[in-house]
C-alpha cells in the first residue's frame, strides 16, 4: 500500500488532477515512507490527540496534544483527535504497547487476566458484563464477581472493565445490553435472519440421523427449510445406509487454503494429502496408520494417506454411534507438494439460508483401503 500511495502521489505532483488534495495532503509521517513499521501503524490506529483533551466534569487536562489516547471515550468529532479504528483505541496508549503485555496474574481467580495483551474494546474481557449483576448492582454470583456498583465510589468497579456507562447508578434504570436499542438481551433475531426469527437446530442435509432430535416426529423439520439447494443437487445427497460416516473439512496450521501447496517450506512440513480417523474406526475398517485409503461420497471420491488418531473421538448421538473422518482441504493437482485430490469433490451443494455459506463441515462418506 505504501509503494502504491507514494507512486500515485508522485503522479499527482507531476501531472495534477481533478481533485488532488486528498492525495497530496494525506498525512504520511512514517520514518521510512516506503515501509511503515507495524509499531507506527499500531500507534496510529490506537489513536492520538492534536489538542489538549480535558475531563468534561473537572476540566482538568487528561491528555496533552500529541499524546496517545487512553481509549475511545477520549475521541472527539471536532478534529482534535484521530483514530484508525475505535474498537482498537487504547491498545497503544502513553503506557506503551498494551498488546505486548504478558502478565497472566488472575487475582480474582475467575480467569480474567486484564494485564495479558489487550482485548477490544477497552480491554474488556466479557461483553455486557453489567448483566452479571441484579438490578441493584449486586453480583448474581458473589464468587464470580465481574463488576458491581460501588455506592462509595459512585461508579461500577470490579475484575473487568465495565461494559456500561461507568457512573450510571442502578437506580437510573439503564439496561445492560447497551448495543441493542431495547437495552435487553435478544432471544431471537428480529428481522435479520431468513430462517428466523427464533434460532433453531437443524441437521445437515446429509446426516446419519433419521430425524432432527429436537423434532423427532416432524420429517419436514430435519434440515433447514430455508436453505438454498439448486435444482438437481437434491438428488445427489447421500444417505447413511450407503455412507455411514460423518466427514468434516478443515485447515492445517502449516498451510493456507490452497495457495501454499506452491510453497516449498509448507510442502516440506505437510507434503502429502491425508485424512484422519479414530483408532476404533481404523480397527473396524482394518486400516493401518500410513496406508492409502479411498474416501467417497455420493458425488465422488478422493484417495489419501490414513492418519489414525486419538484426536477425533467417536460420538454417541441419539443413542447411535457416529464416526467422523477429518479431511484437510489444501491439496490439488498442481504444486510443489505431492499432488492430491480436490477435497470439495466430496462436499454437498447447500447454501445456508442467510449468506449461502456452503455446508462443507458436515456430510456423509464411507472409507476403505485404496
Amino acid at each position: 500500500m505504501a509503494g502504491i500511495f507514494i507512486r500515485l502521489r508522485a503522479l499527482y505532483q507531476k501531472e495534477g488532477g481533478a481533485f488532488p488534495d486528498p492525495i497530496l495532503n494525506l498525512t504520511w509521517p512514517y520514518k521510512i515512507p516506503q515501509a511503515p513499521s507495524a509499531e507506527e501503524i499500531a500507534r496510529e490506529f490506537s489513536g492520538k490527540t492534536f489538542a489538549d483533551i480535558t475531563d468534561p466534569k473537572t476540566r482538568q487536562v487528561v491528555r496533552k496534544a500529541g499524546e496517545q489516547v487512553d481509549g475511545f471515550a477520549q475521541l472527539k468529532d471536532d478534529g482534535s483527535t484521530a483514530c484508525g479504528c475505535w474498537i482498537f483505541s487504547g491498545c497503544w496508549s502513553e503506557k506503551g504497547n498494551l498488546m505486548a503485555r504478558r502478565d497472566n496474574s488472575d487475582p480474582t481467580g475467575i480467569g480474567n487476566t486484564l494485564n495479558w495483551a489487550f482485548a477490544w474494546p477497552a480491554n474488556r474481557r466479557v461483553l455486557y458484563n453489567r448483566a452479571s449483576c441484579d438490578p441493584s448492582g449486586k453480583p448474581w454470583d458473589p464468587k464470580r464477581k465481574l463488576v458491581s456498583w460501588s455506592a462509595k465510589d459512585k461508579k461500577w468497579v470490579g475484575a473487568d472493565v465495565p461494559d456500561f456507562k461507568v457512573d450510571s447508578a442502578p437506580g437510573e434504570g439503564m439496561n445492560p445490553f447497551i448495543m441493542n436499542p431495547e437495552g435487553v438481551a435478544r432471544f431471537f433475531a428480529v428481522d435479520k435472519m431468513a430462517d428466523g426469527p427464533f434460532p433453531e437446530h437443524y441437521e445437515p442435509f446429509e446426516s446419519p440421523l433419521e430425524a432432527n432430535l429436537m423434532h423427532p416426529n416432524n420429517p419436514v423439520a430435519k434440515s433447514c427449510p430455508a436453505a438454498r439447494v439448486f435444482k438437481g443437487d437434491l438428488e445427489q445427497f447421500g444417505d447413511a445406509k450407503e455412507f455411514p460416516l460423518v466427514a468434516t473439512t478443515y485447515r492445517l496450521t502449516e498451510h493456507f487454503h490452497f495457495w501454499t501447496k506452491h510453497v516449498r517450506l509448507s510442502a516440506i512440513l505437510k507434503p502429502e494429502q491425508f485424512v484422519e480417523n479414530s483408532e476404533e474406526l481404523a480397527r473396524e475398517k482394518k486400516i493401518d496408520n500410513g496406508e492409502r485409503v479411498k474416501v467417497r461420497s455420493s458425488r465422488g471420491f478422493i484417495k489419501a494417506v490414513a492418519v489414525v488418531t486419538k484426536r477425533i473421538p467417536v460420538l454417541t448421538v441419539g443413542g447411535k454411534k457416529v464416526h467422523t473422518v477429518g479431511i484437510p482441504i489444501h491439496w490439488g493437482f498442481e504444486g510443489v507438494a505431492k499432488n492430491g485430490y480436490i477435497t470439495n469433490t466430496l462436499t454437498p451443494f447447500v447454501g445456508d439460508a442467510n449468506v449461502n455459506t456452503p455446508e462443507f463441515k458436515s456430510f456423509l462418506v464411507d472409507i476403505e483401503k485404496a
